[in-house]
This record gives structure tokens, sequence and C-alpha cells, in this order.
């Protein structure tokens, strides 16, 4: 139970990291790859997998929650004067997210599978 309040700690901090880097200036923007849809990708697929590891009861919410999480900083992004929201950029976002989501369901009904097959065996 402690690694799930970790995971979910994780979690967090990784949506607010996400929300922190695709709002501000483009110039304050870190750079990690030389490809930044290569980053934007990894960070949401990342971001929906560890959220279905979180909260797997929960995996409507996440599905849809991470379409309108990358919409919406998207949308945001227009706000700002450096930034630009872009829909193919929303795509790469919402589709990676969702990847990362459906991956992390498999892994958590797989884990739910072994932990009722330990207690019943």
């Amino acid at each position: 139970m402690q690694r799930l309040g970790l995971v979910r700690t994780a979690t967090w901090i990784l949506v607010v990291l996400i929300v922190a880097v695709t709002l501000v200036p483009l110039g304050l923007r870190p750079v990690v790859t030389a490809n930044p849809s290569v980053e934007r990708a990894a960070a949401y697929a990342l971001t929906g997998l560890l959220m279905m590891v979180s909260y797997p009861k929960h995996w409507r919410r996440i599905l849809i929650g991470s379409i309108l999480l990358a919409g919406g900083l998207e949308a945001a992004q227009t706000l700002t004067g450096t930034r630009h929201g872009r829909f193919d950029d929303f795509l790469v976002k919402a589709g990676a997210a969702l990847a990362g989501a459906v991956a992390g369901l498999a892994l958590a009904s797989l884990a739910s599978r072994r932990l009722n097959a330990r207690a019943g065996g």
C-alpha cells in the first residue's frame, strides 16, 4: 500500500511538471532531446500509465481526463506570449497518454490477477 502512495505522488508531480513545462515561456522550456515530439509522447505516456496504475477503477475518467488535459494545455498555450497550441501536438500528447493509460490498465489488471491468485491459492 505504501508503494501505491509513492506511485500516486509521482503521478501528480509529473502532471504538475507537464502543466508547468507546457505553459512556461518558450525560453524556459527544458530540452531533453532534439525532438520535442518524443519528449511530449514520453511524458504523456508515462503519465497515462502511472495514472492508470494508481487509479485503475477510474479508467474511464483517466481516459477522458488524458484527452482533456492534452487539449486544455494546448489551448492554454495560445494565451501565452511565446507559445502556440497546435492540433498535431495535441494528437501526439493525447495519443501517447491514451497508449500509456491502456498499458497501465493492462499492468493493473495483471497485478490484480496475481494478487487474487495468491489469495486463493
